[in-house]
């Protein structure tokens, strides 16, 4: 067997990165950037106020028997937020043929700023329909909401927020999150697959 030698050492290391640099990409190409995960929440009692200025309670908005789908954005955010927001509307249609009793709603994580009147022409914007709930309310409040569901930003800058997606069905206790930016077709998709799927034998209302 003969030496490599440096200059030969030196291919074979570089031709061996070269490969698993490949192999790693491709991994990446084809894996998904969102993870999905059942669990339950305890939605906490609280009034929060939607677009139009009207105080509901959380609880009654969520338990009662629709699918409801619960994501987290706020007006004046430059990036992710309009992202979330156009995919919750574009997906809307096939939401309708998939099952249509469901509602969307989107907390706002900047209840300072986003009076109902932002979020009403935050709505008017995306022409949300009537469908989609925006809901903003004293800081105190919407921070309860957003510890119960796991959704708080890391630090003080709310910028920091992650994309996530929670799916709720009336007839079993689990919700499915989603974390991670989506675009409409992973939401039909995963809507789908959670409203169609069978309801375990822990199904209860919470």
């Amino acid at each position: 067997m003969q030496p490599y030698g440096v200059s030969g050492l030196l291919t074979w290391v570089l031709a061996g990165i070269v490969s698993v640099s490949f192999g790693t990409s491709q991994a990446l190409a084809q894996g998904k950037d969102y993870r999905t995960v059942d669990q339950s929440y305890v939605i906490p009692d609280v009034e929060l106020t939607n677009a139009k200025g009207q105080v509901v309670n959380l609880p009654e908005l969520i338990l009662d028997d629709e699918n409801t789908l619960v994501s987290f954005i706020f007006t004046s955010c430059p990036g992710i937020c309009p992202m979330i927001t156009s995919n919750m509307v574009r997906a809307q249609p096939a939401l309708d043929e998939i099952h249509p009793d469901y509602k969307i709603i989107l907390v706002s994580l900047d209840p300072q700023y986003d009076t109902p009147e932002r979020l009403d022409a935050y709505s008017k914007r995306f022409k949300t329909g009537d469908k989609v709930h925006f809901l903003t309310g004293a800081r105190a409040d919407v921070f309860k909401v957003l510890q119960s569901f796991d959704a708080m930003y890391e630090g003080s800058n709310k910028m920091n927020h992650q994309p996530t997606t929670l799916m709720r069905r009336p007839d079993i206790a689990n919700w499915r999150r989603v974390e991670g930016l989506i675009g409409s077709e992973t939401l039909i998709e995963q809507y789908e697959l959670f409203v169609r799927r069978d309801a375990d034998s822990t199904a209860s209302r919470h």
